[in-house]
């Protein structure tokens, strides 16, 4: 006869004792590597947030302040990567006329602004307490891009990546203020700083 084999259903099957390896507790240093890579991760999805910025805001009743700011009620919205010609500003053309490049910055926003609908996505605050913000307006996807493009303002990419190419290309046409001389706005406001 053949042999008998004698099932038994009452215990699982398991592996030998001796394969069954003890849980190891985590060492401090095992969490501060955990909690570091938690913190790096936390810090580049506030970074992409900040990029990309959040929900655009409809501003429905926008004041141009200067040609890079604007007021949208007591809130006060500074086109994030641009730096623009002070109010009191002057440049030179291209014959080494002065012109007030400030004021025609001013003016320029305005003209863009006056499209209508104007939305602004925020991108932090400044040491001011102003909101840095990327804005838009029908037709002009990003004013502070036609700004630089158009030689308005110049490129300040400081926390924010800024608009290199289109001042590049400013330059190249030598538009607005590229045409002729000009102090950049952060050189000129230091020589001129506020009083009171």
């Amino acid at each position: 006869m053949g042999t008998i084999h004698q099932l038994r259903w009452d215990r699982p099957r398991t592996r030998p004792a001796a394969d069954i390896q003890p849980r190891r507790a985590l060492r401090p240093a095992d969490l501060l590597l955990l909690f570091g890579i938690l913190f790096i991760a936390a810090a580049i999805g506030a970074k992409a947030y900040w990029r990309e910025g959040a929900p655009p805001r409809v501003a429905l009743s926008v004041q141009v302040i200067d040609g890079d700011s604007l007021r949208n009620g007591s809130e006060q919205i500074r086109l994030v990567g641009i730096d623009a010609p002070e109010l009191r500003q002057t440049c030179r053309d291209v014959q080494g006329r002065e012109w007030s490049c400030g004021r025609a910055a001013k003016a320029r926003l305005a003209e863009l602004v006056a499209q209508g609908d104007v939305a602004c996505s925020p991108r932090g605050r400044d040491r001011y307490g102003r909101t840095l913000a990327v804005c838009s307006a029908r037709n002009v996807p990003d004013l502070g891009e036609v700004m630089v493009r158009e030689g308005y303002a110049v490129n300040y990419a400081i926390d924010y990546g800024g608009y290199p190419a289109a001042e590049r290309e400013a330059q190249s046409a030598r538009s607005g203020v590229w045409q002729g001389d000009f102090e950049r706005p952060k050189d000129w406001r230091k020589r001129h700083p506020r009083t009171g």
